[in-house]
């Protein structure tokens, strides 16, 4: 089975890539521009593809017109692609933030791709995996964990994350080519406190103290977040901070799959 895969050089990408390859799947990129039709359409793998995995897309860009162009029209040309070489199986990777309150061109532009899948008429599997970290991530939990390393505090902020290793998502993607179709699955991540995650950094053996002065702190985020050299929109920050925990739903019976343990996953994340 040949399988085509958008977004294979990117963090979840190339960790799916190296476990199909292993599991003996043969591997197909697409390293175009999903943005462009004309290119989209033209391309012609010399395989047979059997299922395409769309992982491409935009995640934090400040220009809110990106995310129209890569997760809204690339998504409709992949369906076409899709539609065009008669392929069996559309893996598509969503967001759990889709169920959020959010309001933020992220999170909308990840509903109407969704939309655009479901109302298209082809076999489909959407996965809404929640926060994902581990090697490779220099976003987010990456991000984090990176302060974590060289600075002598850390701000003892206030909020929940569900995290999911990467390592299991790629998994959980694997899996799904085998799943009955025209589902969507929701993948919660254990939920773990900020600190909670610094004290198991610190369990590790890094040495930082933690100043809890979770109010002071976040409005100290949001307000570098409206500058123009802040590593992330201030939407995202928002998105970040908003302490939203969704249910766990039952995706671990549906993919009988033993999560990565989180002082492992963390401790593999700090050792890349």
């Amino acid at each position: 089975m040949a399988i085509l895969i958008t977004g294979g050089k990117g963090f979840i990408g190339s960790r799916t890539i190296a476990l199909l390859k292993e599991k003996g799947y043969e591997v197909v990129f697409f390293e175009g521009d999903i943005a462009n039709r004309s290119q989209v359409l033209r391309s012609e793998p010399r395989e047979k593809i059997e299922a395409v995995i769309h992982l491409a897309g935009a995640i934090n860009k400040k220009d809110a017109g990106i995310f129209r162009r890569a997760n809204i029209e690339g998504t409709e040309n992949i369906v076409d692609f899709f539609k065009k070489n008669k392929v069996k199986r559309l893996i598509f990777l969503s967001s759990l933030k889709v169920l959020s309150g959010s309001n933020n061109p992220y999170v909308n532009s990840k509903k109407e791709a969704e939309k655009i899948i479901v109302n298209s008429g082809i076999p489909y599997v959407i996965l809404r995996p929640s926060m994902v970290y581990g090697p490779g991530d220099k976003k987010n939990i990456g991000f984090l964990l990176k302060l974590a390393k060289i600075l002598p505090i850390m701000p003892g902020l206030k909020f929940r994350m569900q995290l999911l290793f990467v390592d299991d998502l790629a998994k959980i993607i694997m899996e799904s080519l085998s799943l009955p179709p025209n589902q969507i699955i929701n993948i919660a991540g254990r939920t773990v406190s900020y600190v909670d995650l610094l004290k198991a950094v610190r369990g590790l053996g890094y040495k930082f103290s933690i100043i809890n002065w979770p109010n002071f702190f976040t409005l100290i985020l949001k307000i570098i977040c409206r500058f123009p050299f802040s590593p992330m929109p201030g939407w995202q920050m928002d998105s970040l901070l908003a302490d939203e925990v969704f249910e766990e739903y039952r995706w671990r019976e549906i993919f009988n799959i033993k999560e990565t343990p989180f002082e492992e996953g963390i401790s593999k994340t700090l050792n890349q």
